[in-house]
């Protein structure tokens, strides 16, 4: 049997200002941890925001995982490498074209499973009118070249 089984990730990178907010949220929870020493009727919102900003800052560790099996295209997220979650799912027959760069189109969704990194080679696979933002291998794009998907 000629079986196709693909299977590569992506980790997400965060932008600047998700790392801003990031490193300001725990600087500002050092602070508050500090005053709390000084004034502890501080303690129980301190407790509060910093529970709120560890959780919250666990939920921005993520990758997208892409399979295609025999023509079946699928994404998951992977939060914190323990908890995967499908979010999208297409069979080759409705693939109508991957294309490379960002592309757009009127009346379609777009959907966005890249990693974030600015210099990342970006293509734009279309089914029906959603408009899918990934970043494909090169063994994805032989197997669509291979099925005059590829633009």
């Amino acid at each position: 049997m000629k079986d196709v089984v693909l299977e590569w990730c992506i980790p997400y990178v965060m932008p600047r200002g998700k790392r801003l907010l990031k490193a300001v949220m725990l600087a500002a929870m050092a602070v508050l941890v500090v005053d709390t020493i000084i004034y502890p009727l501080l303690f129980l919102p301190v407790l509060a925001f910093v529970i709120v900003g560890v959780l919250l800052l666990r939920s921005w560790r993520y990758e997208y995982e892409y399979v295609y099996v025999n023509g079946d295209f699928e994404v998951s997220k992977i939060i914190r490498k323990e908890k995967r979650k499908d979010l999208y799912r297409c069979e080759r027959k409705d693939m109508e074209y991957v294309t490379e760069g960002r592309k757009s189109a009127a009346g379609c969704k777009v959907r966005d499973f890249t990693s974030g990194w600015e210099k990342a080679k970006v293509y734009t696979l279309k089914v029906g009118n959603d408009l899918i933002y990934l970043e494909p291998n090169e063994e994805f794009l032989e197997e669509m070249r291979l099925h005059r998907k590829l633009k």
